[in-house]
């Protein structure tokens, strides 16, 4: 079957903003991969009263993300208020309306180490799922971590023990300081298809862990879940917070990819940098003899190639001290750089490249995720505390946004949102 290929998999914001909100939960619920997890759940509670259903519970935690419903007491409200949305989730008459602590032991379940083992498995059935309807997932990766606020009062104490101060910079082109962000919280790390704009990896950490680190182990555990998505890996981009040695080093030598993480500088402009193998300058571009940018003629095997620029037509003969000469051949004189010597500064294509920075700007598909699970799937609106219980709170708006996703793409559609909604209703 011939794939269309999309720019994005769905408009998520106009999925969110549907007015049949019925509908975008039935299309969710068809969707979600989660008899294990029922069962499990219907397991801890052998031999007790069943009053209040598992099915039925955790049927109200996802309308709560559906919904857009920011506490538990709103939640309550709303079963009380709209009976056709008791009918979906299994709630029989008013006085079966679950109570606030009903919910907090079901998400004291869910927290557990089991409870979190599903959702997970949830996640990557999810993402399975939507490679079999789209071949090409994984093609570009993105990584970015964004900012989770701990539910704490109005004076910013810690109330919640795993919380920890983080502080971001954000910086201009020239690598000034515009803007720093301190927040009392976590930090979530995402992993992206930038073609889809669809979350693929994840993980939570405290707000004062580094971004850098937590890249390598984010694309470890996607390559073992999900090995034939980083089999189709071309690049994987990120900003300067992830440039390491290290990381480059595994996209390209681990993964067969480019990496497109944006260089943390260190020297102006395009003078020579003293410490690299070669005479160039800071983002690899050799210098010639007369003192000009070599042109990047692409990729040979593991080298990267360039060319004199006055043979490349790039620069004027006259402006060449040697006007050209500094090679018996047409063609120039040729420098071919291995990769190997310094993943970071030769990430396997050149930084200085119109296609480095057309691959770069695909980072942006990440920076819309982050938006779309923060404005319509209660990111930024924790009402739990504890790395377990955010890490729960993460795990459920993704795998809301997934099966919306695959339900759509299942249905063929992508193009016609609320039909697809209504159809799958």
């Amino acid at each position: 079957m011939s794939v269309l290929l999309q720019p994005q998999l769905f408009p998520f914001d106009e999925f969110a903003d549907l007015d049949d909100d019925n509908s975008r939960l039935a299309l969710v619920l068809w969707m979600l991969p989660d008899t294990r997890l029922l069962r499990w759940l219907e397991d801890q509670r052998a031999g007790r009263r069943d009053a209040y259903p598992q099915a039925m519970l955790w049927r109200c935690i996802i309308a709560k993300f559906v919904y857009q419903i920011g506490t538990f007491a709103e939640l309550i409200r709303e079963l009380r208020r709209n009976g056709s949305l008791r009918r979906m989730v299994g709630v029989h008459s008013m006085g079966r309306v679950p109570k606030a602590y009903h919910f907090s032991r079901f998400l004291r379940r869910l927290s557990e180490a089991e409870g979190q083992r599903h959702l997970q498995e949830m996640f990557d059935a999810l993402v399975a799922r939507i490679r079999l309807v789209f071949p090409q997932l994984g093609r570009y990766l993105a990584v970015d971590g964004t900012a989770i606020r701990a539910w704490a009062n109005q004076r910013g104490s810690k109330a919640d023990p795993d919380a920890r101060w983080g502080r971001r910079e954000y910086r201009d082109g020239d690598g000034r300081v515009v803007e720093t962000k301190r927040w009392l919280g976590y930090a979530v790390q995402l992993v992206v298809d930038c073609e889809l704009e669809l979350p693929v990896g994840f993980e939570l950490t405290a707000a004062n862990a580094h971004d850098g680190p937590q890249m390598r182990p984010l694309l470890e555990a996607l390559s073992e879940a999900h090995p034939q998505i980083t089999a189709n890996t071309e690049a994987v981009t990120a900003d300067r917070g992830y440039d390491s040695k290290a990381n480059c080093r595994y996209v390209v030598e681990q993964m067969d990819a480019q990496a497109i993480i944006r260089m943390r500088r260190y020297v102006e402009g395009d003078e020579v940098c003293q410490a690299a193998v070669c005479r160039c300058n800071e983002l690899g571009t050799p210098i010639c003899a007369s003192d000009q940018k070599m042109v990047y003629w692409g990729r040979d095997g593991s080298y990267l190639k360039w060319r004199c620029p006055v043979a490349a037509g790039k620069v004027r003969p006259e402006a060449c001290q040697w006007q050209g000469s500094c090679s018996n051949s047409d063609y120039g004189s040729v420098l071919k750089q291995p990769i190997a010597e310094d993943y970071r500064r030769w990430p396997g294509i050149a930084r200085e490249s119109a296609k480095f920075e057309r691959l770069y700007d695909k980072r942006g598909a990440v920076e819309r995720v982050n938006a779309r699970l923060k404005e319509y799937l209660l990111l930024d609106e924790l009402t739990v505390r504890g790395m377990a219980k955010v890490r729960v709170h993460v795990s459920l708006a993704l795998v809301v946004m997934l099966a919306g996703a695959a339900a759509m793409a299942e249905e063929g559609m992508l193009e016609r949102v609320r039909q697809t909604v209504r159809l799958a209703a």
